[in-house]
């Protein structure tokens, strides 16, 4: 999982980036104190989450968030504030959670489990050192699943098929034909081309 920690004060972002390392060891995390660095950085590293302020004297965190998800649609993002003023109207940005300062470990582990767009622990690298077997192919099946939060049973519901079959797909002891795959693609909202590249 990648996540950018983007907030005015050195010392918060350090306070959230001890925090995130302690609850998600194995996350790629970076960092920003300036909002200018935000969609640049998001351009950079494609991140599954974004944990940012919201002050808009500062940082207009909510103008941010409504710039990064027109560019980054899937990109969660949890506000870290000082205030409850403006809790309705991060709404508008469909944000995956709103934590108040100083943040509480608990509480970010519950905004981190229960993410609007789920990240799967599949990463890219996991998926580069494949070749195009019927594990690649799986791995991208069941990483585009979880992204959607579809389960498994819910998969093989949409595509008339047992549950098994889904996870030979998965598990690469199957690989689906070419006319099945069209359809998984259409059942994950997916182009054919994202599960195949």
């Amino acid at each position: 999982m990648k996540i950018l920690i983007a907030d005015d004060r050195p010392a918060v972002v350090e306070e959230m980036k001890a925090m995130t390392e302690e609850l998600l060891p194995e996350a790629e995390l970076f960092s920003t104190c300036s909002p200018s660095e935000v969609l640049p950085l998001c351009r950079e590293h494609g991140f599954d989450v974004i944990l940012m302020d919201i002050e808009p004297e500062v940082f207009n965190g909510i103008a941010l968030a409504k710039k990064v998800q027109k560019k980054f649609p899937r990109t969660n993002i949890i506000y870290i504030t000082d205030s409850k003023d403006h809790a309705f109207e991060s709404y508008s940005t469909h944000a995956s959670g709103y934590l108040l300062k100083p943040v509480d470990k608990a509480l970010l582990k519950d905004a981190l489990d229960d993410l609007r767009y789920p990240v799967s622990d599949i990463t890219d690298s996991m998926l580069a050192a494949q070749n195009l077997s019927g594990t690649f192919i799986g791995m991208k099946i069941r990483k585009c699943r979880e992204e959607r939060g579809i389960s498994r049973a819910g998969l093989a519901e949409a595509l008339g098929c047992v549950l098994s079959t889904v996870a030979r797909w998965e598990n690469g002891s199957r690989v689906p034909d070419l006319p099945t795959l069209m359809s998984i693609a259409k059942a994950l909202g997916v182009r054919l081309d994202e599960l195949l590249k």
